[in-house]
């Protein structure tokens, strides 16, 4: 088990709620999601011997964020949702740069899923998505092609603001279990910053970046090439369209 894996509870898995004091509708809602087979979420295990996962619900116009737990490790435990299958959800604008972002993130072996209120809306109907919301996706690396695959996010993340003023935020997976902020990662790489905030299924902590990506300086020093170019022709090439 992951972080954002989705974990669909079987009727004899019991669980428990974290918060004693939630009103019963919502309780009862969960429970009626659960047995739907509406998906939870893995989330940090923080606590020794307790497995915890995550939901979210609306009710009367109020989100409610729910942690649960459980006594034993789940048996049907599934990878976050593919991006491919939100397509249609998103702006039609950049419906087809989607798909192609999808297609070369595959030629560089590595798949691309989705988490947050768009991943939720998915599966609940619920409204999570709002206007400001961003598209939280999960990029899991099987290379190491991390430098082009930062390249493409970031030019999938121009392209979809000035299109649909759609901000694209979220992680990438680095090693099977690692999970760093993309954003925060090219931010890094591009100032000089030594290290970045990474996330394990268990564990929050700071790594040096050329220990996480293996680069040398001129690796780095091509990265950094790459981006401020990739940013020049990109954002010509809109001003052109």
């Amino acid at each position: 088990m992951q972080r954002h894996d989705l974990v669909y509870l079987q009727p004899h898995e019991p669980y428990d709620f974290m918060n004693a004091s939630l009103p019963l509708s919502v309780t009862m809602a969960v429970g009626k999601m659960i047995a739907s087979q509406q998906p939870l979420t893995a989330c940090r295990q923080d606590i020794n011997d307790v497995i915890k996962v995550a939901t979210s619900y609306i009710e009367d116009g109020r989100k409610y964020r729910l942690a649960l737990t459980l006594s034993t490790t789940p048996d049907v435990i599934k990878p976050p949702l593919a991006l491919e299958a939100l397509i249609p959800q998103l702006p039609k604008v950049i419906q087809r740069p989607t798909q192609q972002f999808i297609e070369r993130c595959a030629d560089l072996n590595c798949d691309v899923r989705v988490y947050g209120s768009f991943a939720n809306q998915y599966f609940t109907g619920l409204p999570f998505v709002k206007p400001t919301s961003d598209l939280d996706i999960l990029i899991v690396a099987h290379s190491n092609n991390i430098s082009q695959i930062l390249l493409e996010v970031e030019a999938f993340n121009l392209l979809a603001q000035s299109a649909a003023g759609l901000k694209i935020d979220g992680e990438i997976r680095l090693h099977g279990c690692n999970d760093v902020s993309f954003n925060e990662l090219i931010y890094a790489i591009m100032f000089d910053v030594p290290t970045v905030l990474v996330k394990t299924l268990c564990d929050i902590k700071l790594q040096k970046i050329d220990v996480l990506l293996g680069w040398n300086t001129d690796e780095f020093e091509h990265f950094i090439r790459s981006n401020k170019q990739a940013f020049i022709v990109h954002t010509g090439s809109l001003a052109a369209d």
